[in-house]
């Protein structure tokens, strides 16, 4: 059991050893000697190391793009992503939220579920007629879906857009080289730790 343990890192320790600060000196060791490889690191590990490096690079080049452009958009169509109110839907005002007749417990930034749920379980339609209680219901997800289109042309009339769909692919591209990494470190050949 103690034994498994030591050969199998954590997500904690793997971010560790695999982290762009750790990859570059040792990619920059590979580039250097070329042919010869430093410690007798196999030559598929420094390959990868490079990639890693590479792809650590882009990345921050992304994301500084986005710390850039991010400004440009207004607050209310800017996704929240720290703490309980993490979420990438648009801000709605209280005075909204009440001119469509929704509660005050509806939370700022809505789900499109939020507002189906509302209609679905909170309202009431009284001795209206089915159509009315119909006309009521679509008017909420009708209003969300304007409020979604104003914040995708914001991110589109900007560029985040674009700059999220490379962040994403570079983000793939680093945990499929991590995975790759691990493979060789606690794989049957084991070939970046037995070299």
């Amino acid at each position: 059991m103690a034994d498994d343990s030591l050969t199998t890192p954590g997500a904690v320790s793997r971010r560790f050893l695999f982290s762009v600060a750790a990859a570059a000196p040792i990619a920059a060791a590979a580039a250097a000697t070329a042919s010869a490889s430093p410690s007798g690191v196999p030559a598929s590990v420094l390959a990868l190391l490079d990639s890693y490096r590479d792809t650590g690079v882009q990345l921050r080049e992304v994301e500084a793009a986005c710390a850039r452009m991010l400004p440009v958009i207004p607050l209310r169509f800017r996704s929240v992503t720290a703490g309980k109110g993490a979420s990438r839907w648009p801000e709605w005002t209280r005075a909204e939220l009440k001119a469509l007749g929704l509660p005050p417990s509806m939370p700022l930034r809505p789900s499109q579920t939020d507002f189906v749920l509302f209609s679905k379980y909170c309202a009431t339609p009284g001795s209206a007629s089915r159509v009315e209680a119909d006309r009521r219901h679509r008017v909420l997800p009708d209003a969300w879906h304007d409020r979604r289109n104003d914040q995708k042309e914001w991110f589109n009339r900007t560029g985040l857009d674009v700059i999220d769909r490379r962040r994403s692919g570079l983000l793939a591209d680093k945990h499929r080289i991590e995975r790759e990494l691990m493979a060789l470190m606690i794989g049957p050949d084991k070939a970046a730790t037995d070299a």
